[in-house]
């Protein structure tokens, strides 16, 4: 018997120029990383995980994604969760929006931050997850990000 069992995350980017309205969408998979699993192992020695989805973060660094990946490389712009909701058993969709005017830049990754500690500031709070993601960000832009976390029993 092949037992499954884990925890999954992806992001749905859809880009929208505001000008002619073309929709770009990407979908990617990512790997959640090793401080966010210890957080949620809390639980079961009923320590609170301290886990709510709180702030996306968009960066400027390439490095390879790494489990152990704290922060990302070259933070530039922060924006917080808009809505979560629960959308089945066992996933949850928190959704975040970058406006035209914010983060015009070459994006390179994404990050999500959460707990207490996390604010507006920097490299603040856990690293839920972080993806490679590269787009040139125009004013012209509208970005809608949707993070969907899965975890499946075995």
């Amino acid at each position: 018997m092949i037992s499954k069992l884990g925890w999954s995350g992806k992001f749905k980017i859809k880009a929208k120029n505001v000008l002619s309205g073309k929709v770009e969408e990407n979908i990617i998979n990512n790997r959640i990383t090793d401080n966010a699993l210890d957080k949620i192992i809390n639980i079961l020695d009923n320590i609170d995980p301290d886990l709510d989805i709180k702030y996306l973060a968009i960066g400027t660094g390439g490095t390879p994604v790494n489990n152990s990946d704290t922060q990302l490389n070259n933070e530039i712009f922060r924006t917080q969760a808009q809505n979560s909701e629960n959308i089945a058993t066992g996933q949850f969709e928190t959704k975040f929006t970058v406006l035209e005017s914010e983060a015009v830049a070459s994006w390179k990754e994404i990050g999500i931050f959460c707990g207490d500690d996390a604010t507006s500031t920097a490299n603040t709070g856990t690293m839920l997850s972080r993806i490679l993601y590269s787009r040139d960000k125009t004013n012209l832009e509208l970005i809608d990000i949707t993070r969907v976390d899965k975890i499946e029993r075995g």
